[in-house]
Order: structure tokens, then C-alpha cells, then sequence
């Protein structure tokens, strides 16, 4: 058909097919410039995979495609932020800023482009860990968002980025605090894994060389899963409520020059993977 197909990428092959396989929340199409203000900002940053700086200026970025063959003239592009969590939704999303841009049709140079958001973001890094963030990209008449409004597994219009980085050298501090997200009445099963860097696409962004990962440090500790107050095991452990959250820690040691740890908190129901938040310590 004649119309916009708008999307925002869930890894680096993603052509909008729904629902993604695989984690969704790591998305190479939502970006940061750290300590700088959108005021002074370039049109695309310079580094694509930084991480924010807490308490200061940061600028958000989100590169954004239209596959189809009429051009979009009025397509708004909202960028949010979320306390960690597995799932995101409009309970605990707040609004950082929106802009309008257009993309042509698929083929031509302008059909996907780099779009900064013109608000600060000043990320108060919660309980030792990233908030998570999430782009929202539609044409008001071709193409408009449809639901569900906040899943980036199931809705192309939607990108998503729940990932920390700790950096070599760093702390990565006591557990993190994790919210599991809107349940709709069913319980689900909360997990985590240990996975290989090149598993997860997104760190290529982060070393700036297509094709190149960390190396995968060995587990030196175990890795602790359960609700607030109680004594952690290894999983999986059952979330009933939409106010549950979750604990993570790590007791591996910081990993060598070159290497990676990679863990993957991940939510399911009913065999489905419905959320999750990826911890990544560097060496």
C-alpha cells in the first residue's frame, strides 16, 4: 500500500516484524550524549553507545525509519523515561520532551534519520542503576500508533533501551531495584541468566567497531534474584502484583581487561517473554 510503515529497530537486523524475537529492550536505535544539553548538541552525536550522567545534561537521540512506500510528512517522535523496570508502561513514564520531523519514502536517502529530543534529561540513577528509556514514533494521519501503546515487543512503533553499564574501574554498587511492570491480573516468572557479550548486539554501539565484543569473563560468583526484604536465590521467583519488584545483585568479580559480564533479568508469562533489563559490567 501507499503508506508510511514506521519503526524503530529491537536489534540491528529488525525490518518491523512484531513480535520481536528475542530481548526487545535493547534497542541500537535510541542513543545518548552524556553531560551535554540538547541547546549544544550536535545533530547526531558522536558516540552511539554512552550511558548518562547522572545529575547533569544529558541528550537523548533516536534513529528513526520508515520502510514504506509514501512519505511521512508529520511524524511526532516522543522520548520518555522510566524507574528501572522490566515493563514499561504510563503509570511510571515521564514525559522528557517531543518533536516533529518527516521521512521519506522507503528507498530514498531521507528514509530513516537521526532525531534529537529538545528537552534535557537529567537522570537521577535510582538505586545504583540506569532509568530505562523509550521512544514513541508515529504519522499523525498515515500512520498512527496503535496498541498496545507502551510494548516494544509487540508495537514497531515503540523503541526501547533498558540497559546499565558499568564501567571498568566502578563500583557496580548493591543490588539493583527492578519494578516488573503492569501484570494484567496474571502472575509472571522472573528469571535471570548470565549470556554472552555477543549475544547482545548493542555493545557493538558501545565499542564503536561493528563486529567486535568483549571477551566473556567467567562467573567467579553467584548471581541473586528475589522480592525486597527476603533472601535471595538464584530464581525464578512468581511477581502476582502490579507493584512487585525484584532484587538483583551479583557476587561475580569485576571481569579482566577486554571481557564482559552480561545478565539478562527477564519477566515471562505464559512462556512469553514480557519485560526485561540487561546489566552489563565492563572490564
Amino acid at each position: 500500500m501507499q503508506l508510511p510503515y514506521l519503526f524503530m529497530r529491537a536489534n540491528p537486523g529488525d525490518t518491523g516484524t512484531r513480535p520481536v524475537v528475542g530481548p526487545f529492550w535493547e534497542s541500537p536505535d535510541v542513543y545518548i550524549l552524556a553531560g551535554v544539553h540538547p541547546a549544544v548538541a550536535p545533530a547526531i552525536p558522536p558516540q552511539l553507545g554512552q550511558t548518562a550522567l547522572a545529575g547533569a545534561d544529558n541528550t537523548v537521540y533516536a534513529h528513526v525509519w520508515n520502510l514504506g512506500h509514501q512519505a511521512a510528512r508529520e511524524v511526532i517522535v516522543e522520548f520518555y523515561w522510566c524507574d528501572p523496570s522490566l515493563g514499561f508502561n504510563p503509570v511510571g513514564a515521564h514525559l522528557i520532551g517531543s518533536t516533529v520531523t518527516w521521512l521519506g519514502k522507503r528507498g530514498e536517502p531521507d528514509c530513516h534519520k537521526v532525531v534529537k529530543c529538545p528537552e534535557s534529561w537529567a537522570a537521577s540513577y535510582l538505586n545504583g542503576g540506569h532509568e530505562c528509556l523509550l521512544v514513541r514514533v508515529w504519522d499523525v494521519c498515515a500512520d498512527p500508533l496503535t496498541t498496545p501503546e507502551w510494548d516494544a515487543s509487540i508495537n514497531r512503533h515503540l523503541g526501547q533501551r533498558n540497559i546499565h553499564v558499568v564501567q571498568a574501574g566502578t563500583s557496580p554498587g548493591g543490588p539493583v531495584k527492578l519494578s516488573v511492570g503492569q501484570l494484567f491480573g496474571q502472575a509472571a516468572t522472573i528469571t535471570v541468566a548470565r549470556h554472552a557479550p555477543t549475544t547482545m548486539p548493542w555493545l557493538q554501539l558501545h565499542g564503536g567497531v561493528r563486529g567486535q565484543f568483549p571477551g566473556q569473563a567467567v562467573g567467579t560468583g553467584a548471581l541473586t534474584l528475589a522480592a525486597p526484604g527476603q533472601l535471595g536465590g538464584t530464581g525464578p521467583i512468581t511477581a502476582t502484583g502490579d507493584d512487585a519488584h525484584v532484587m538483583f545483585a551479583t557476587g561475580d568479580a569485576p571481569p579482566p581487561p577486554g571481557q564482559a559480564h552480561v545478565y539478562r533479568v527477564t519477566a515471562q508469562q505464559q512462556g512469553a517473554v514480557i519485560g526485561g533489563y540487561t546489566v552489563v559490567l565492563m572490564g
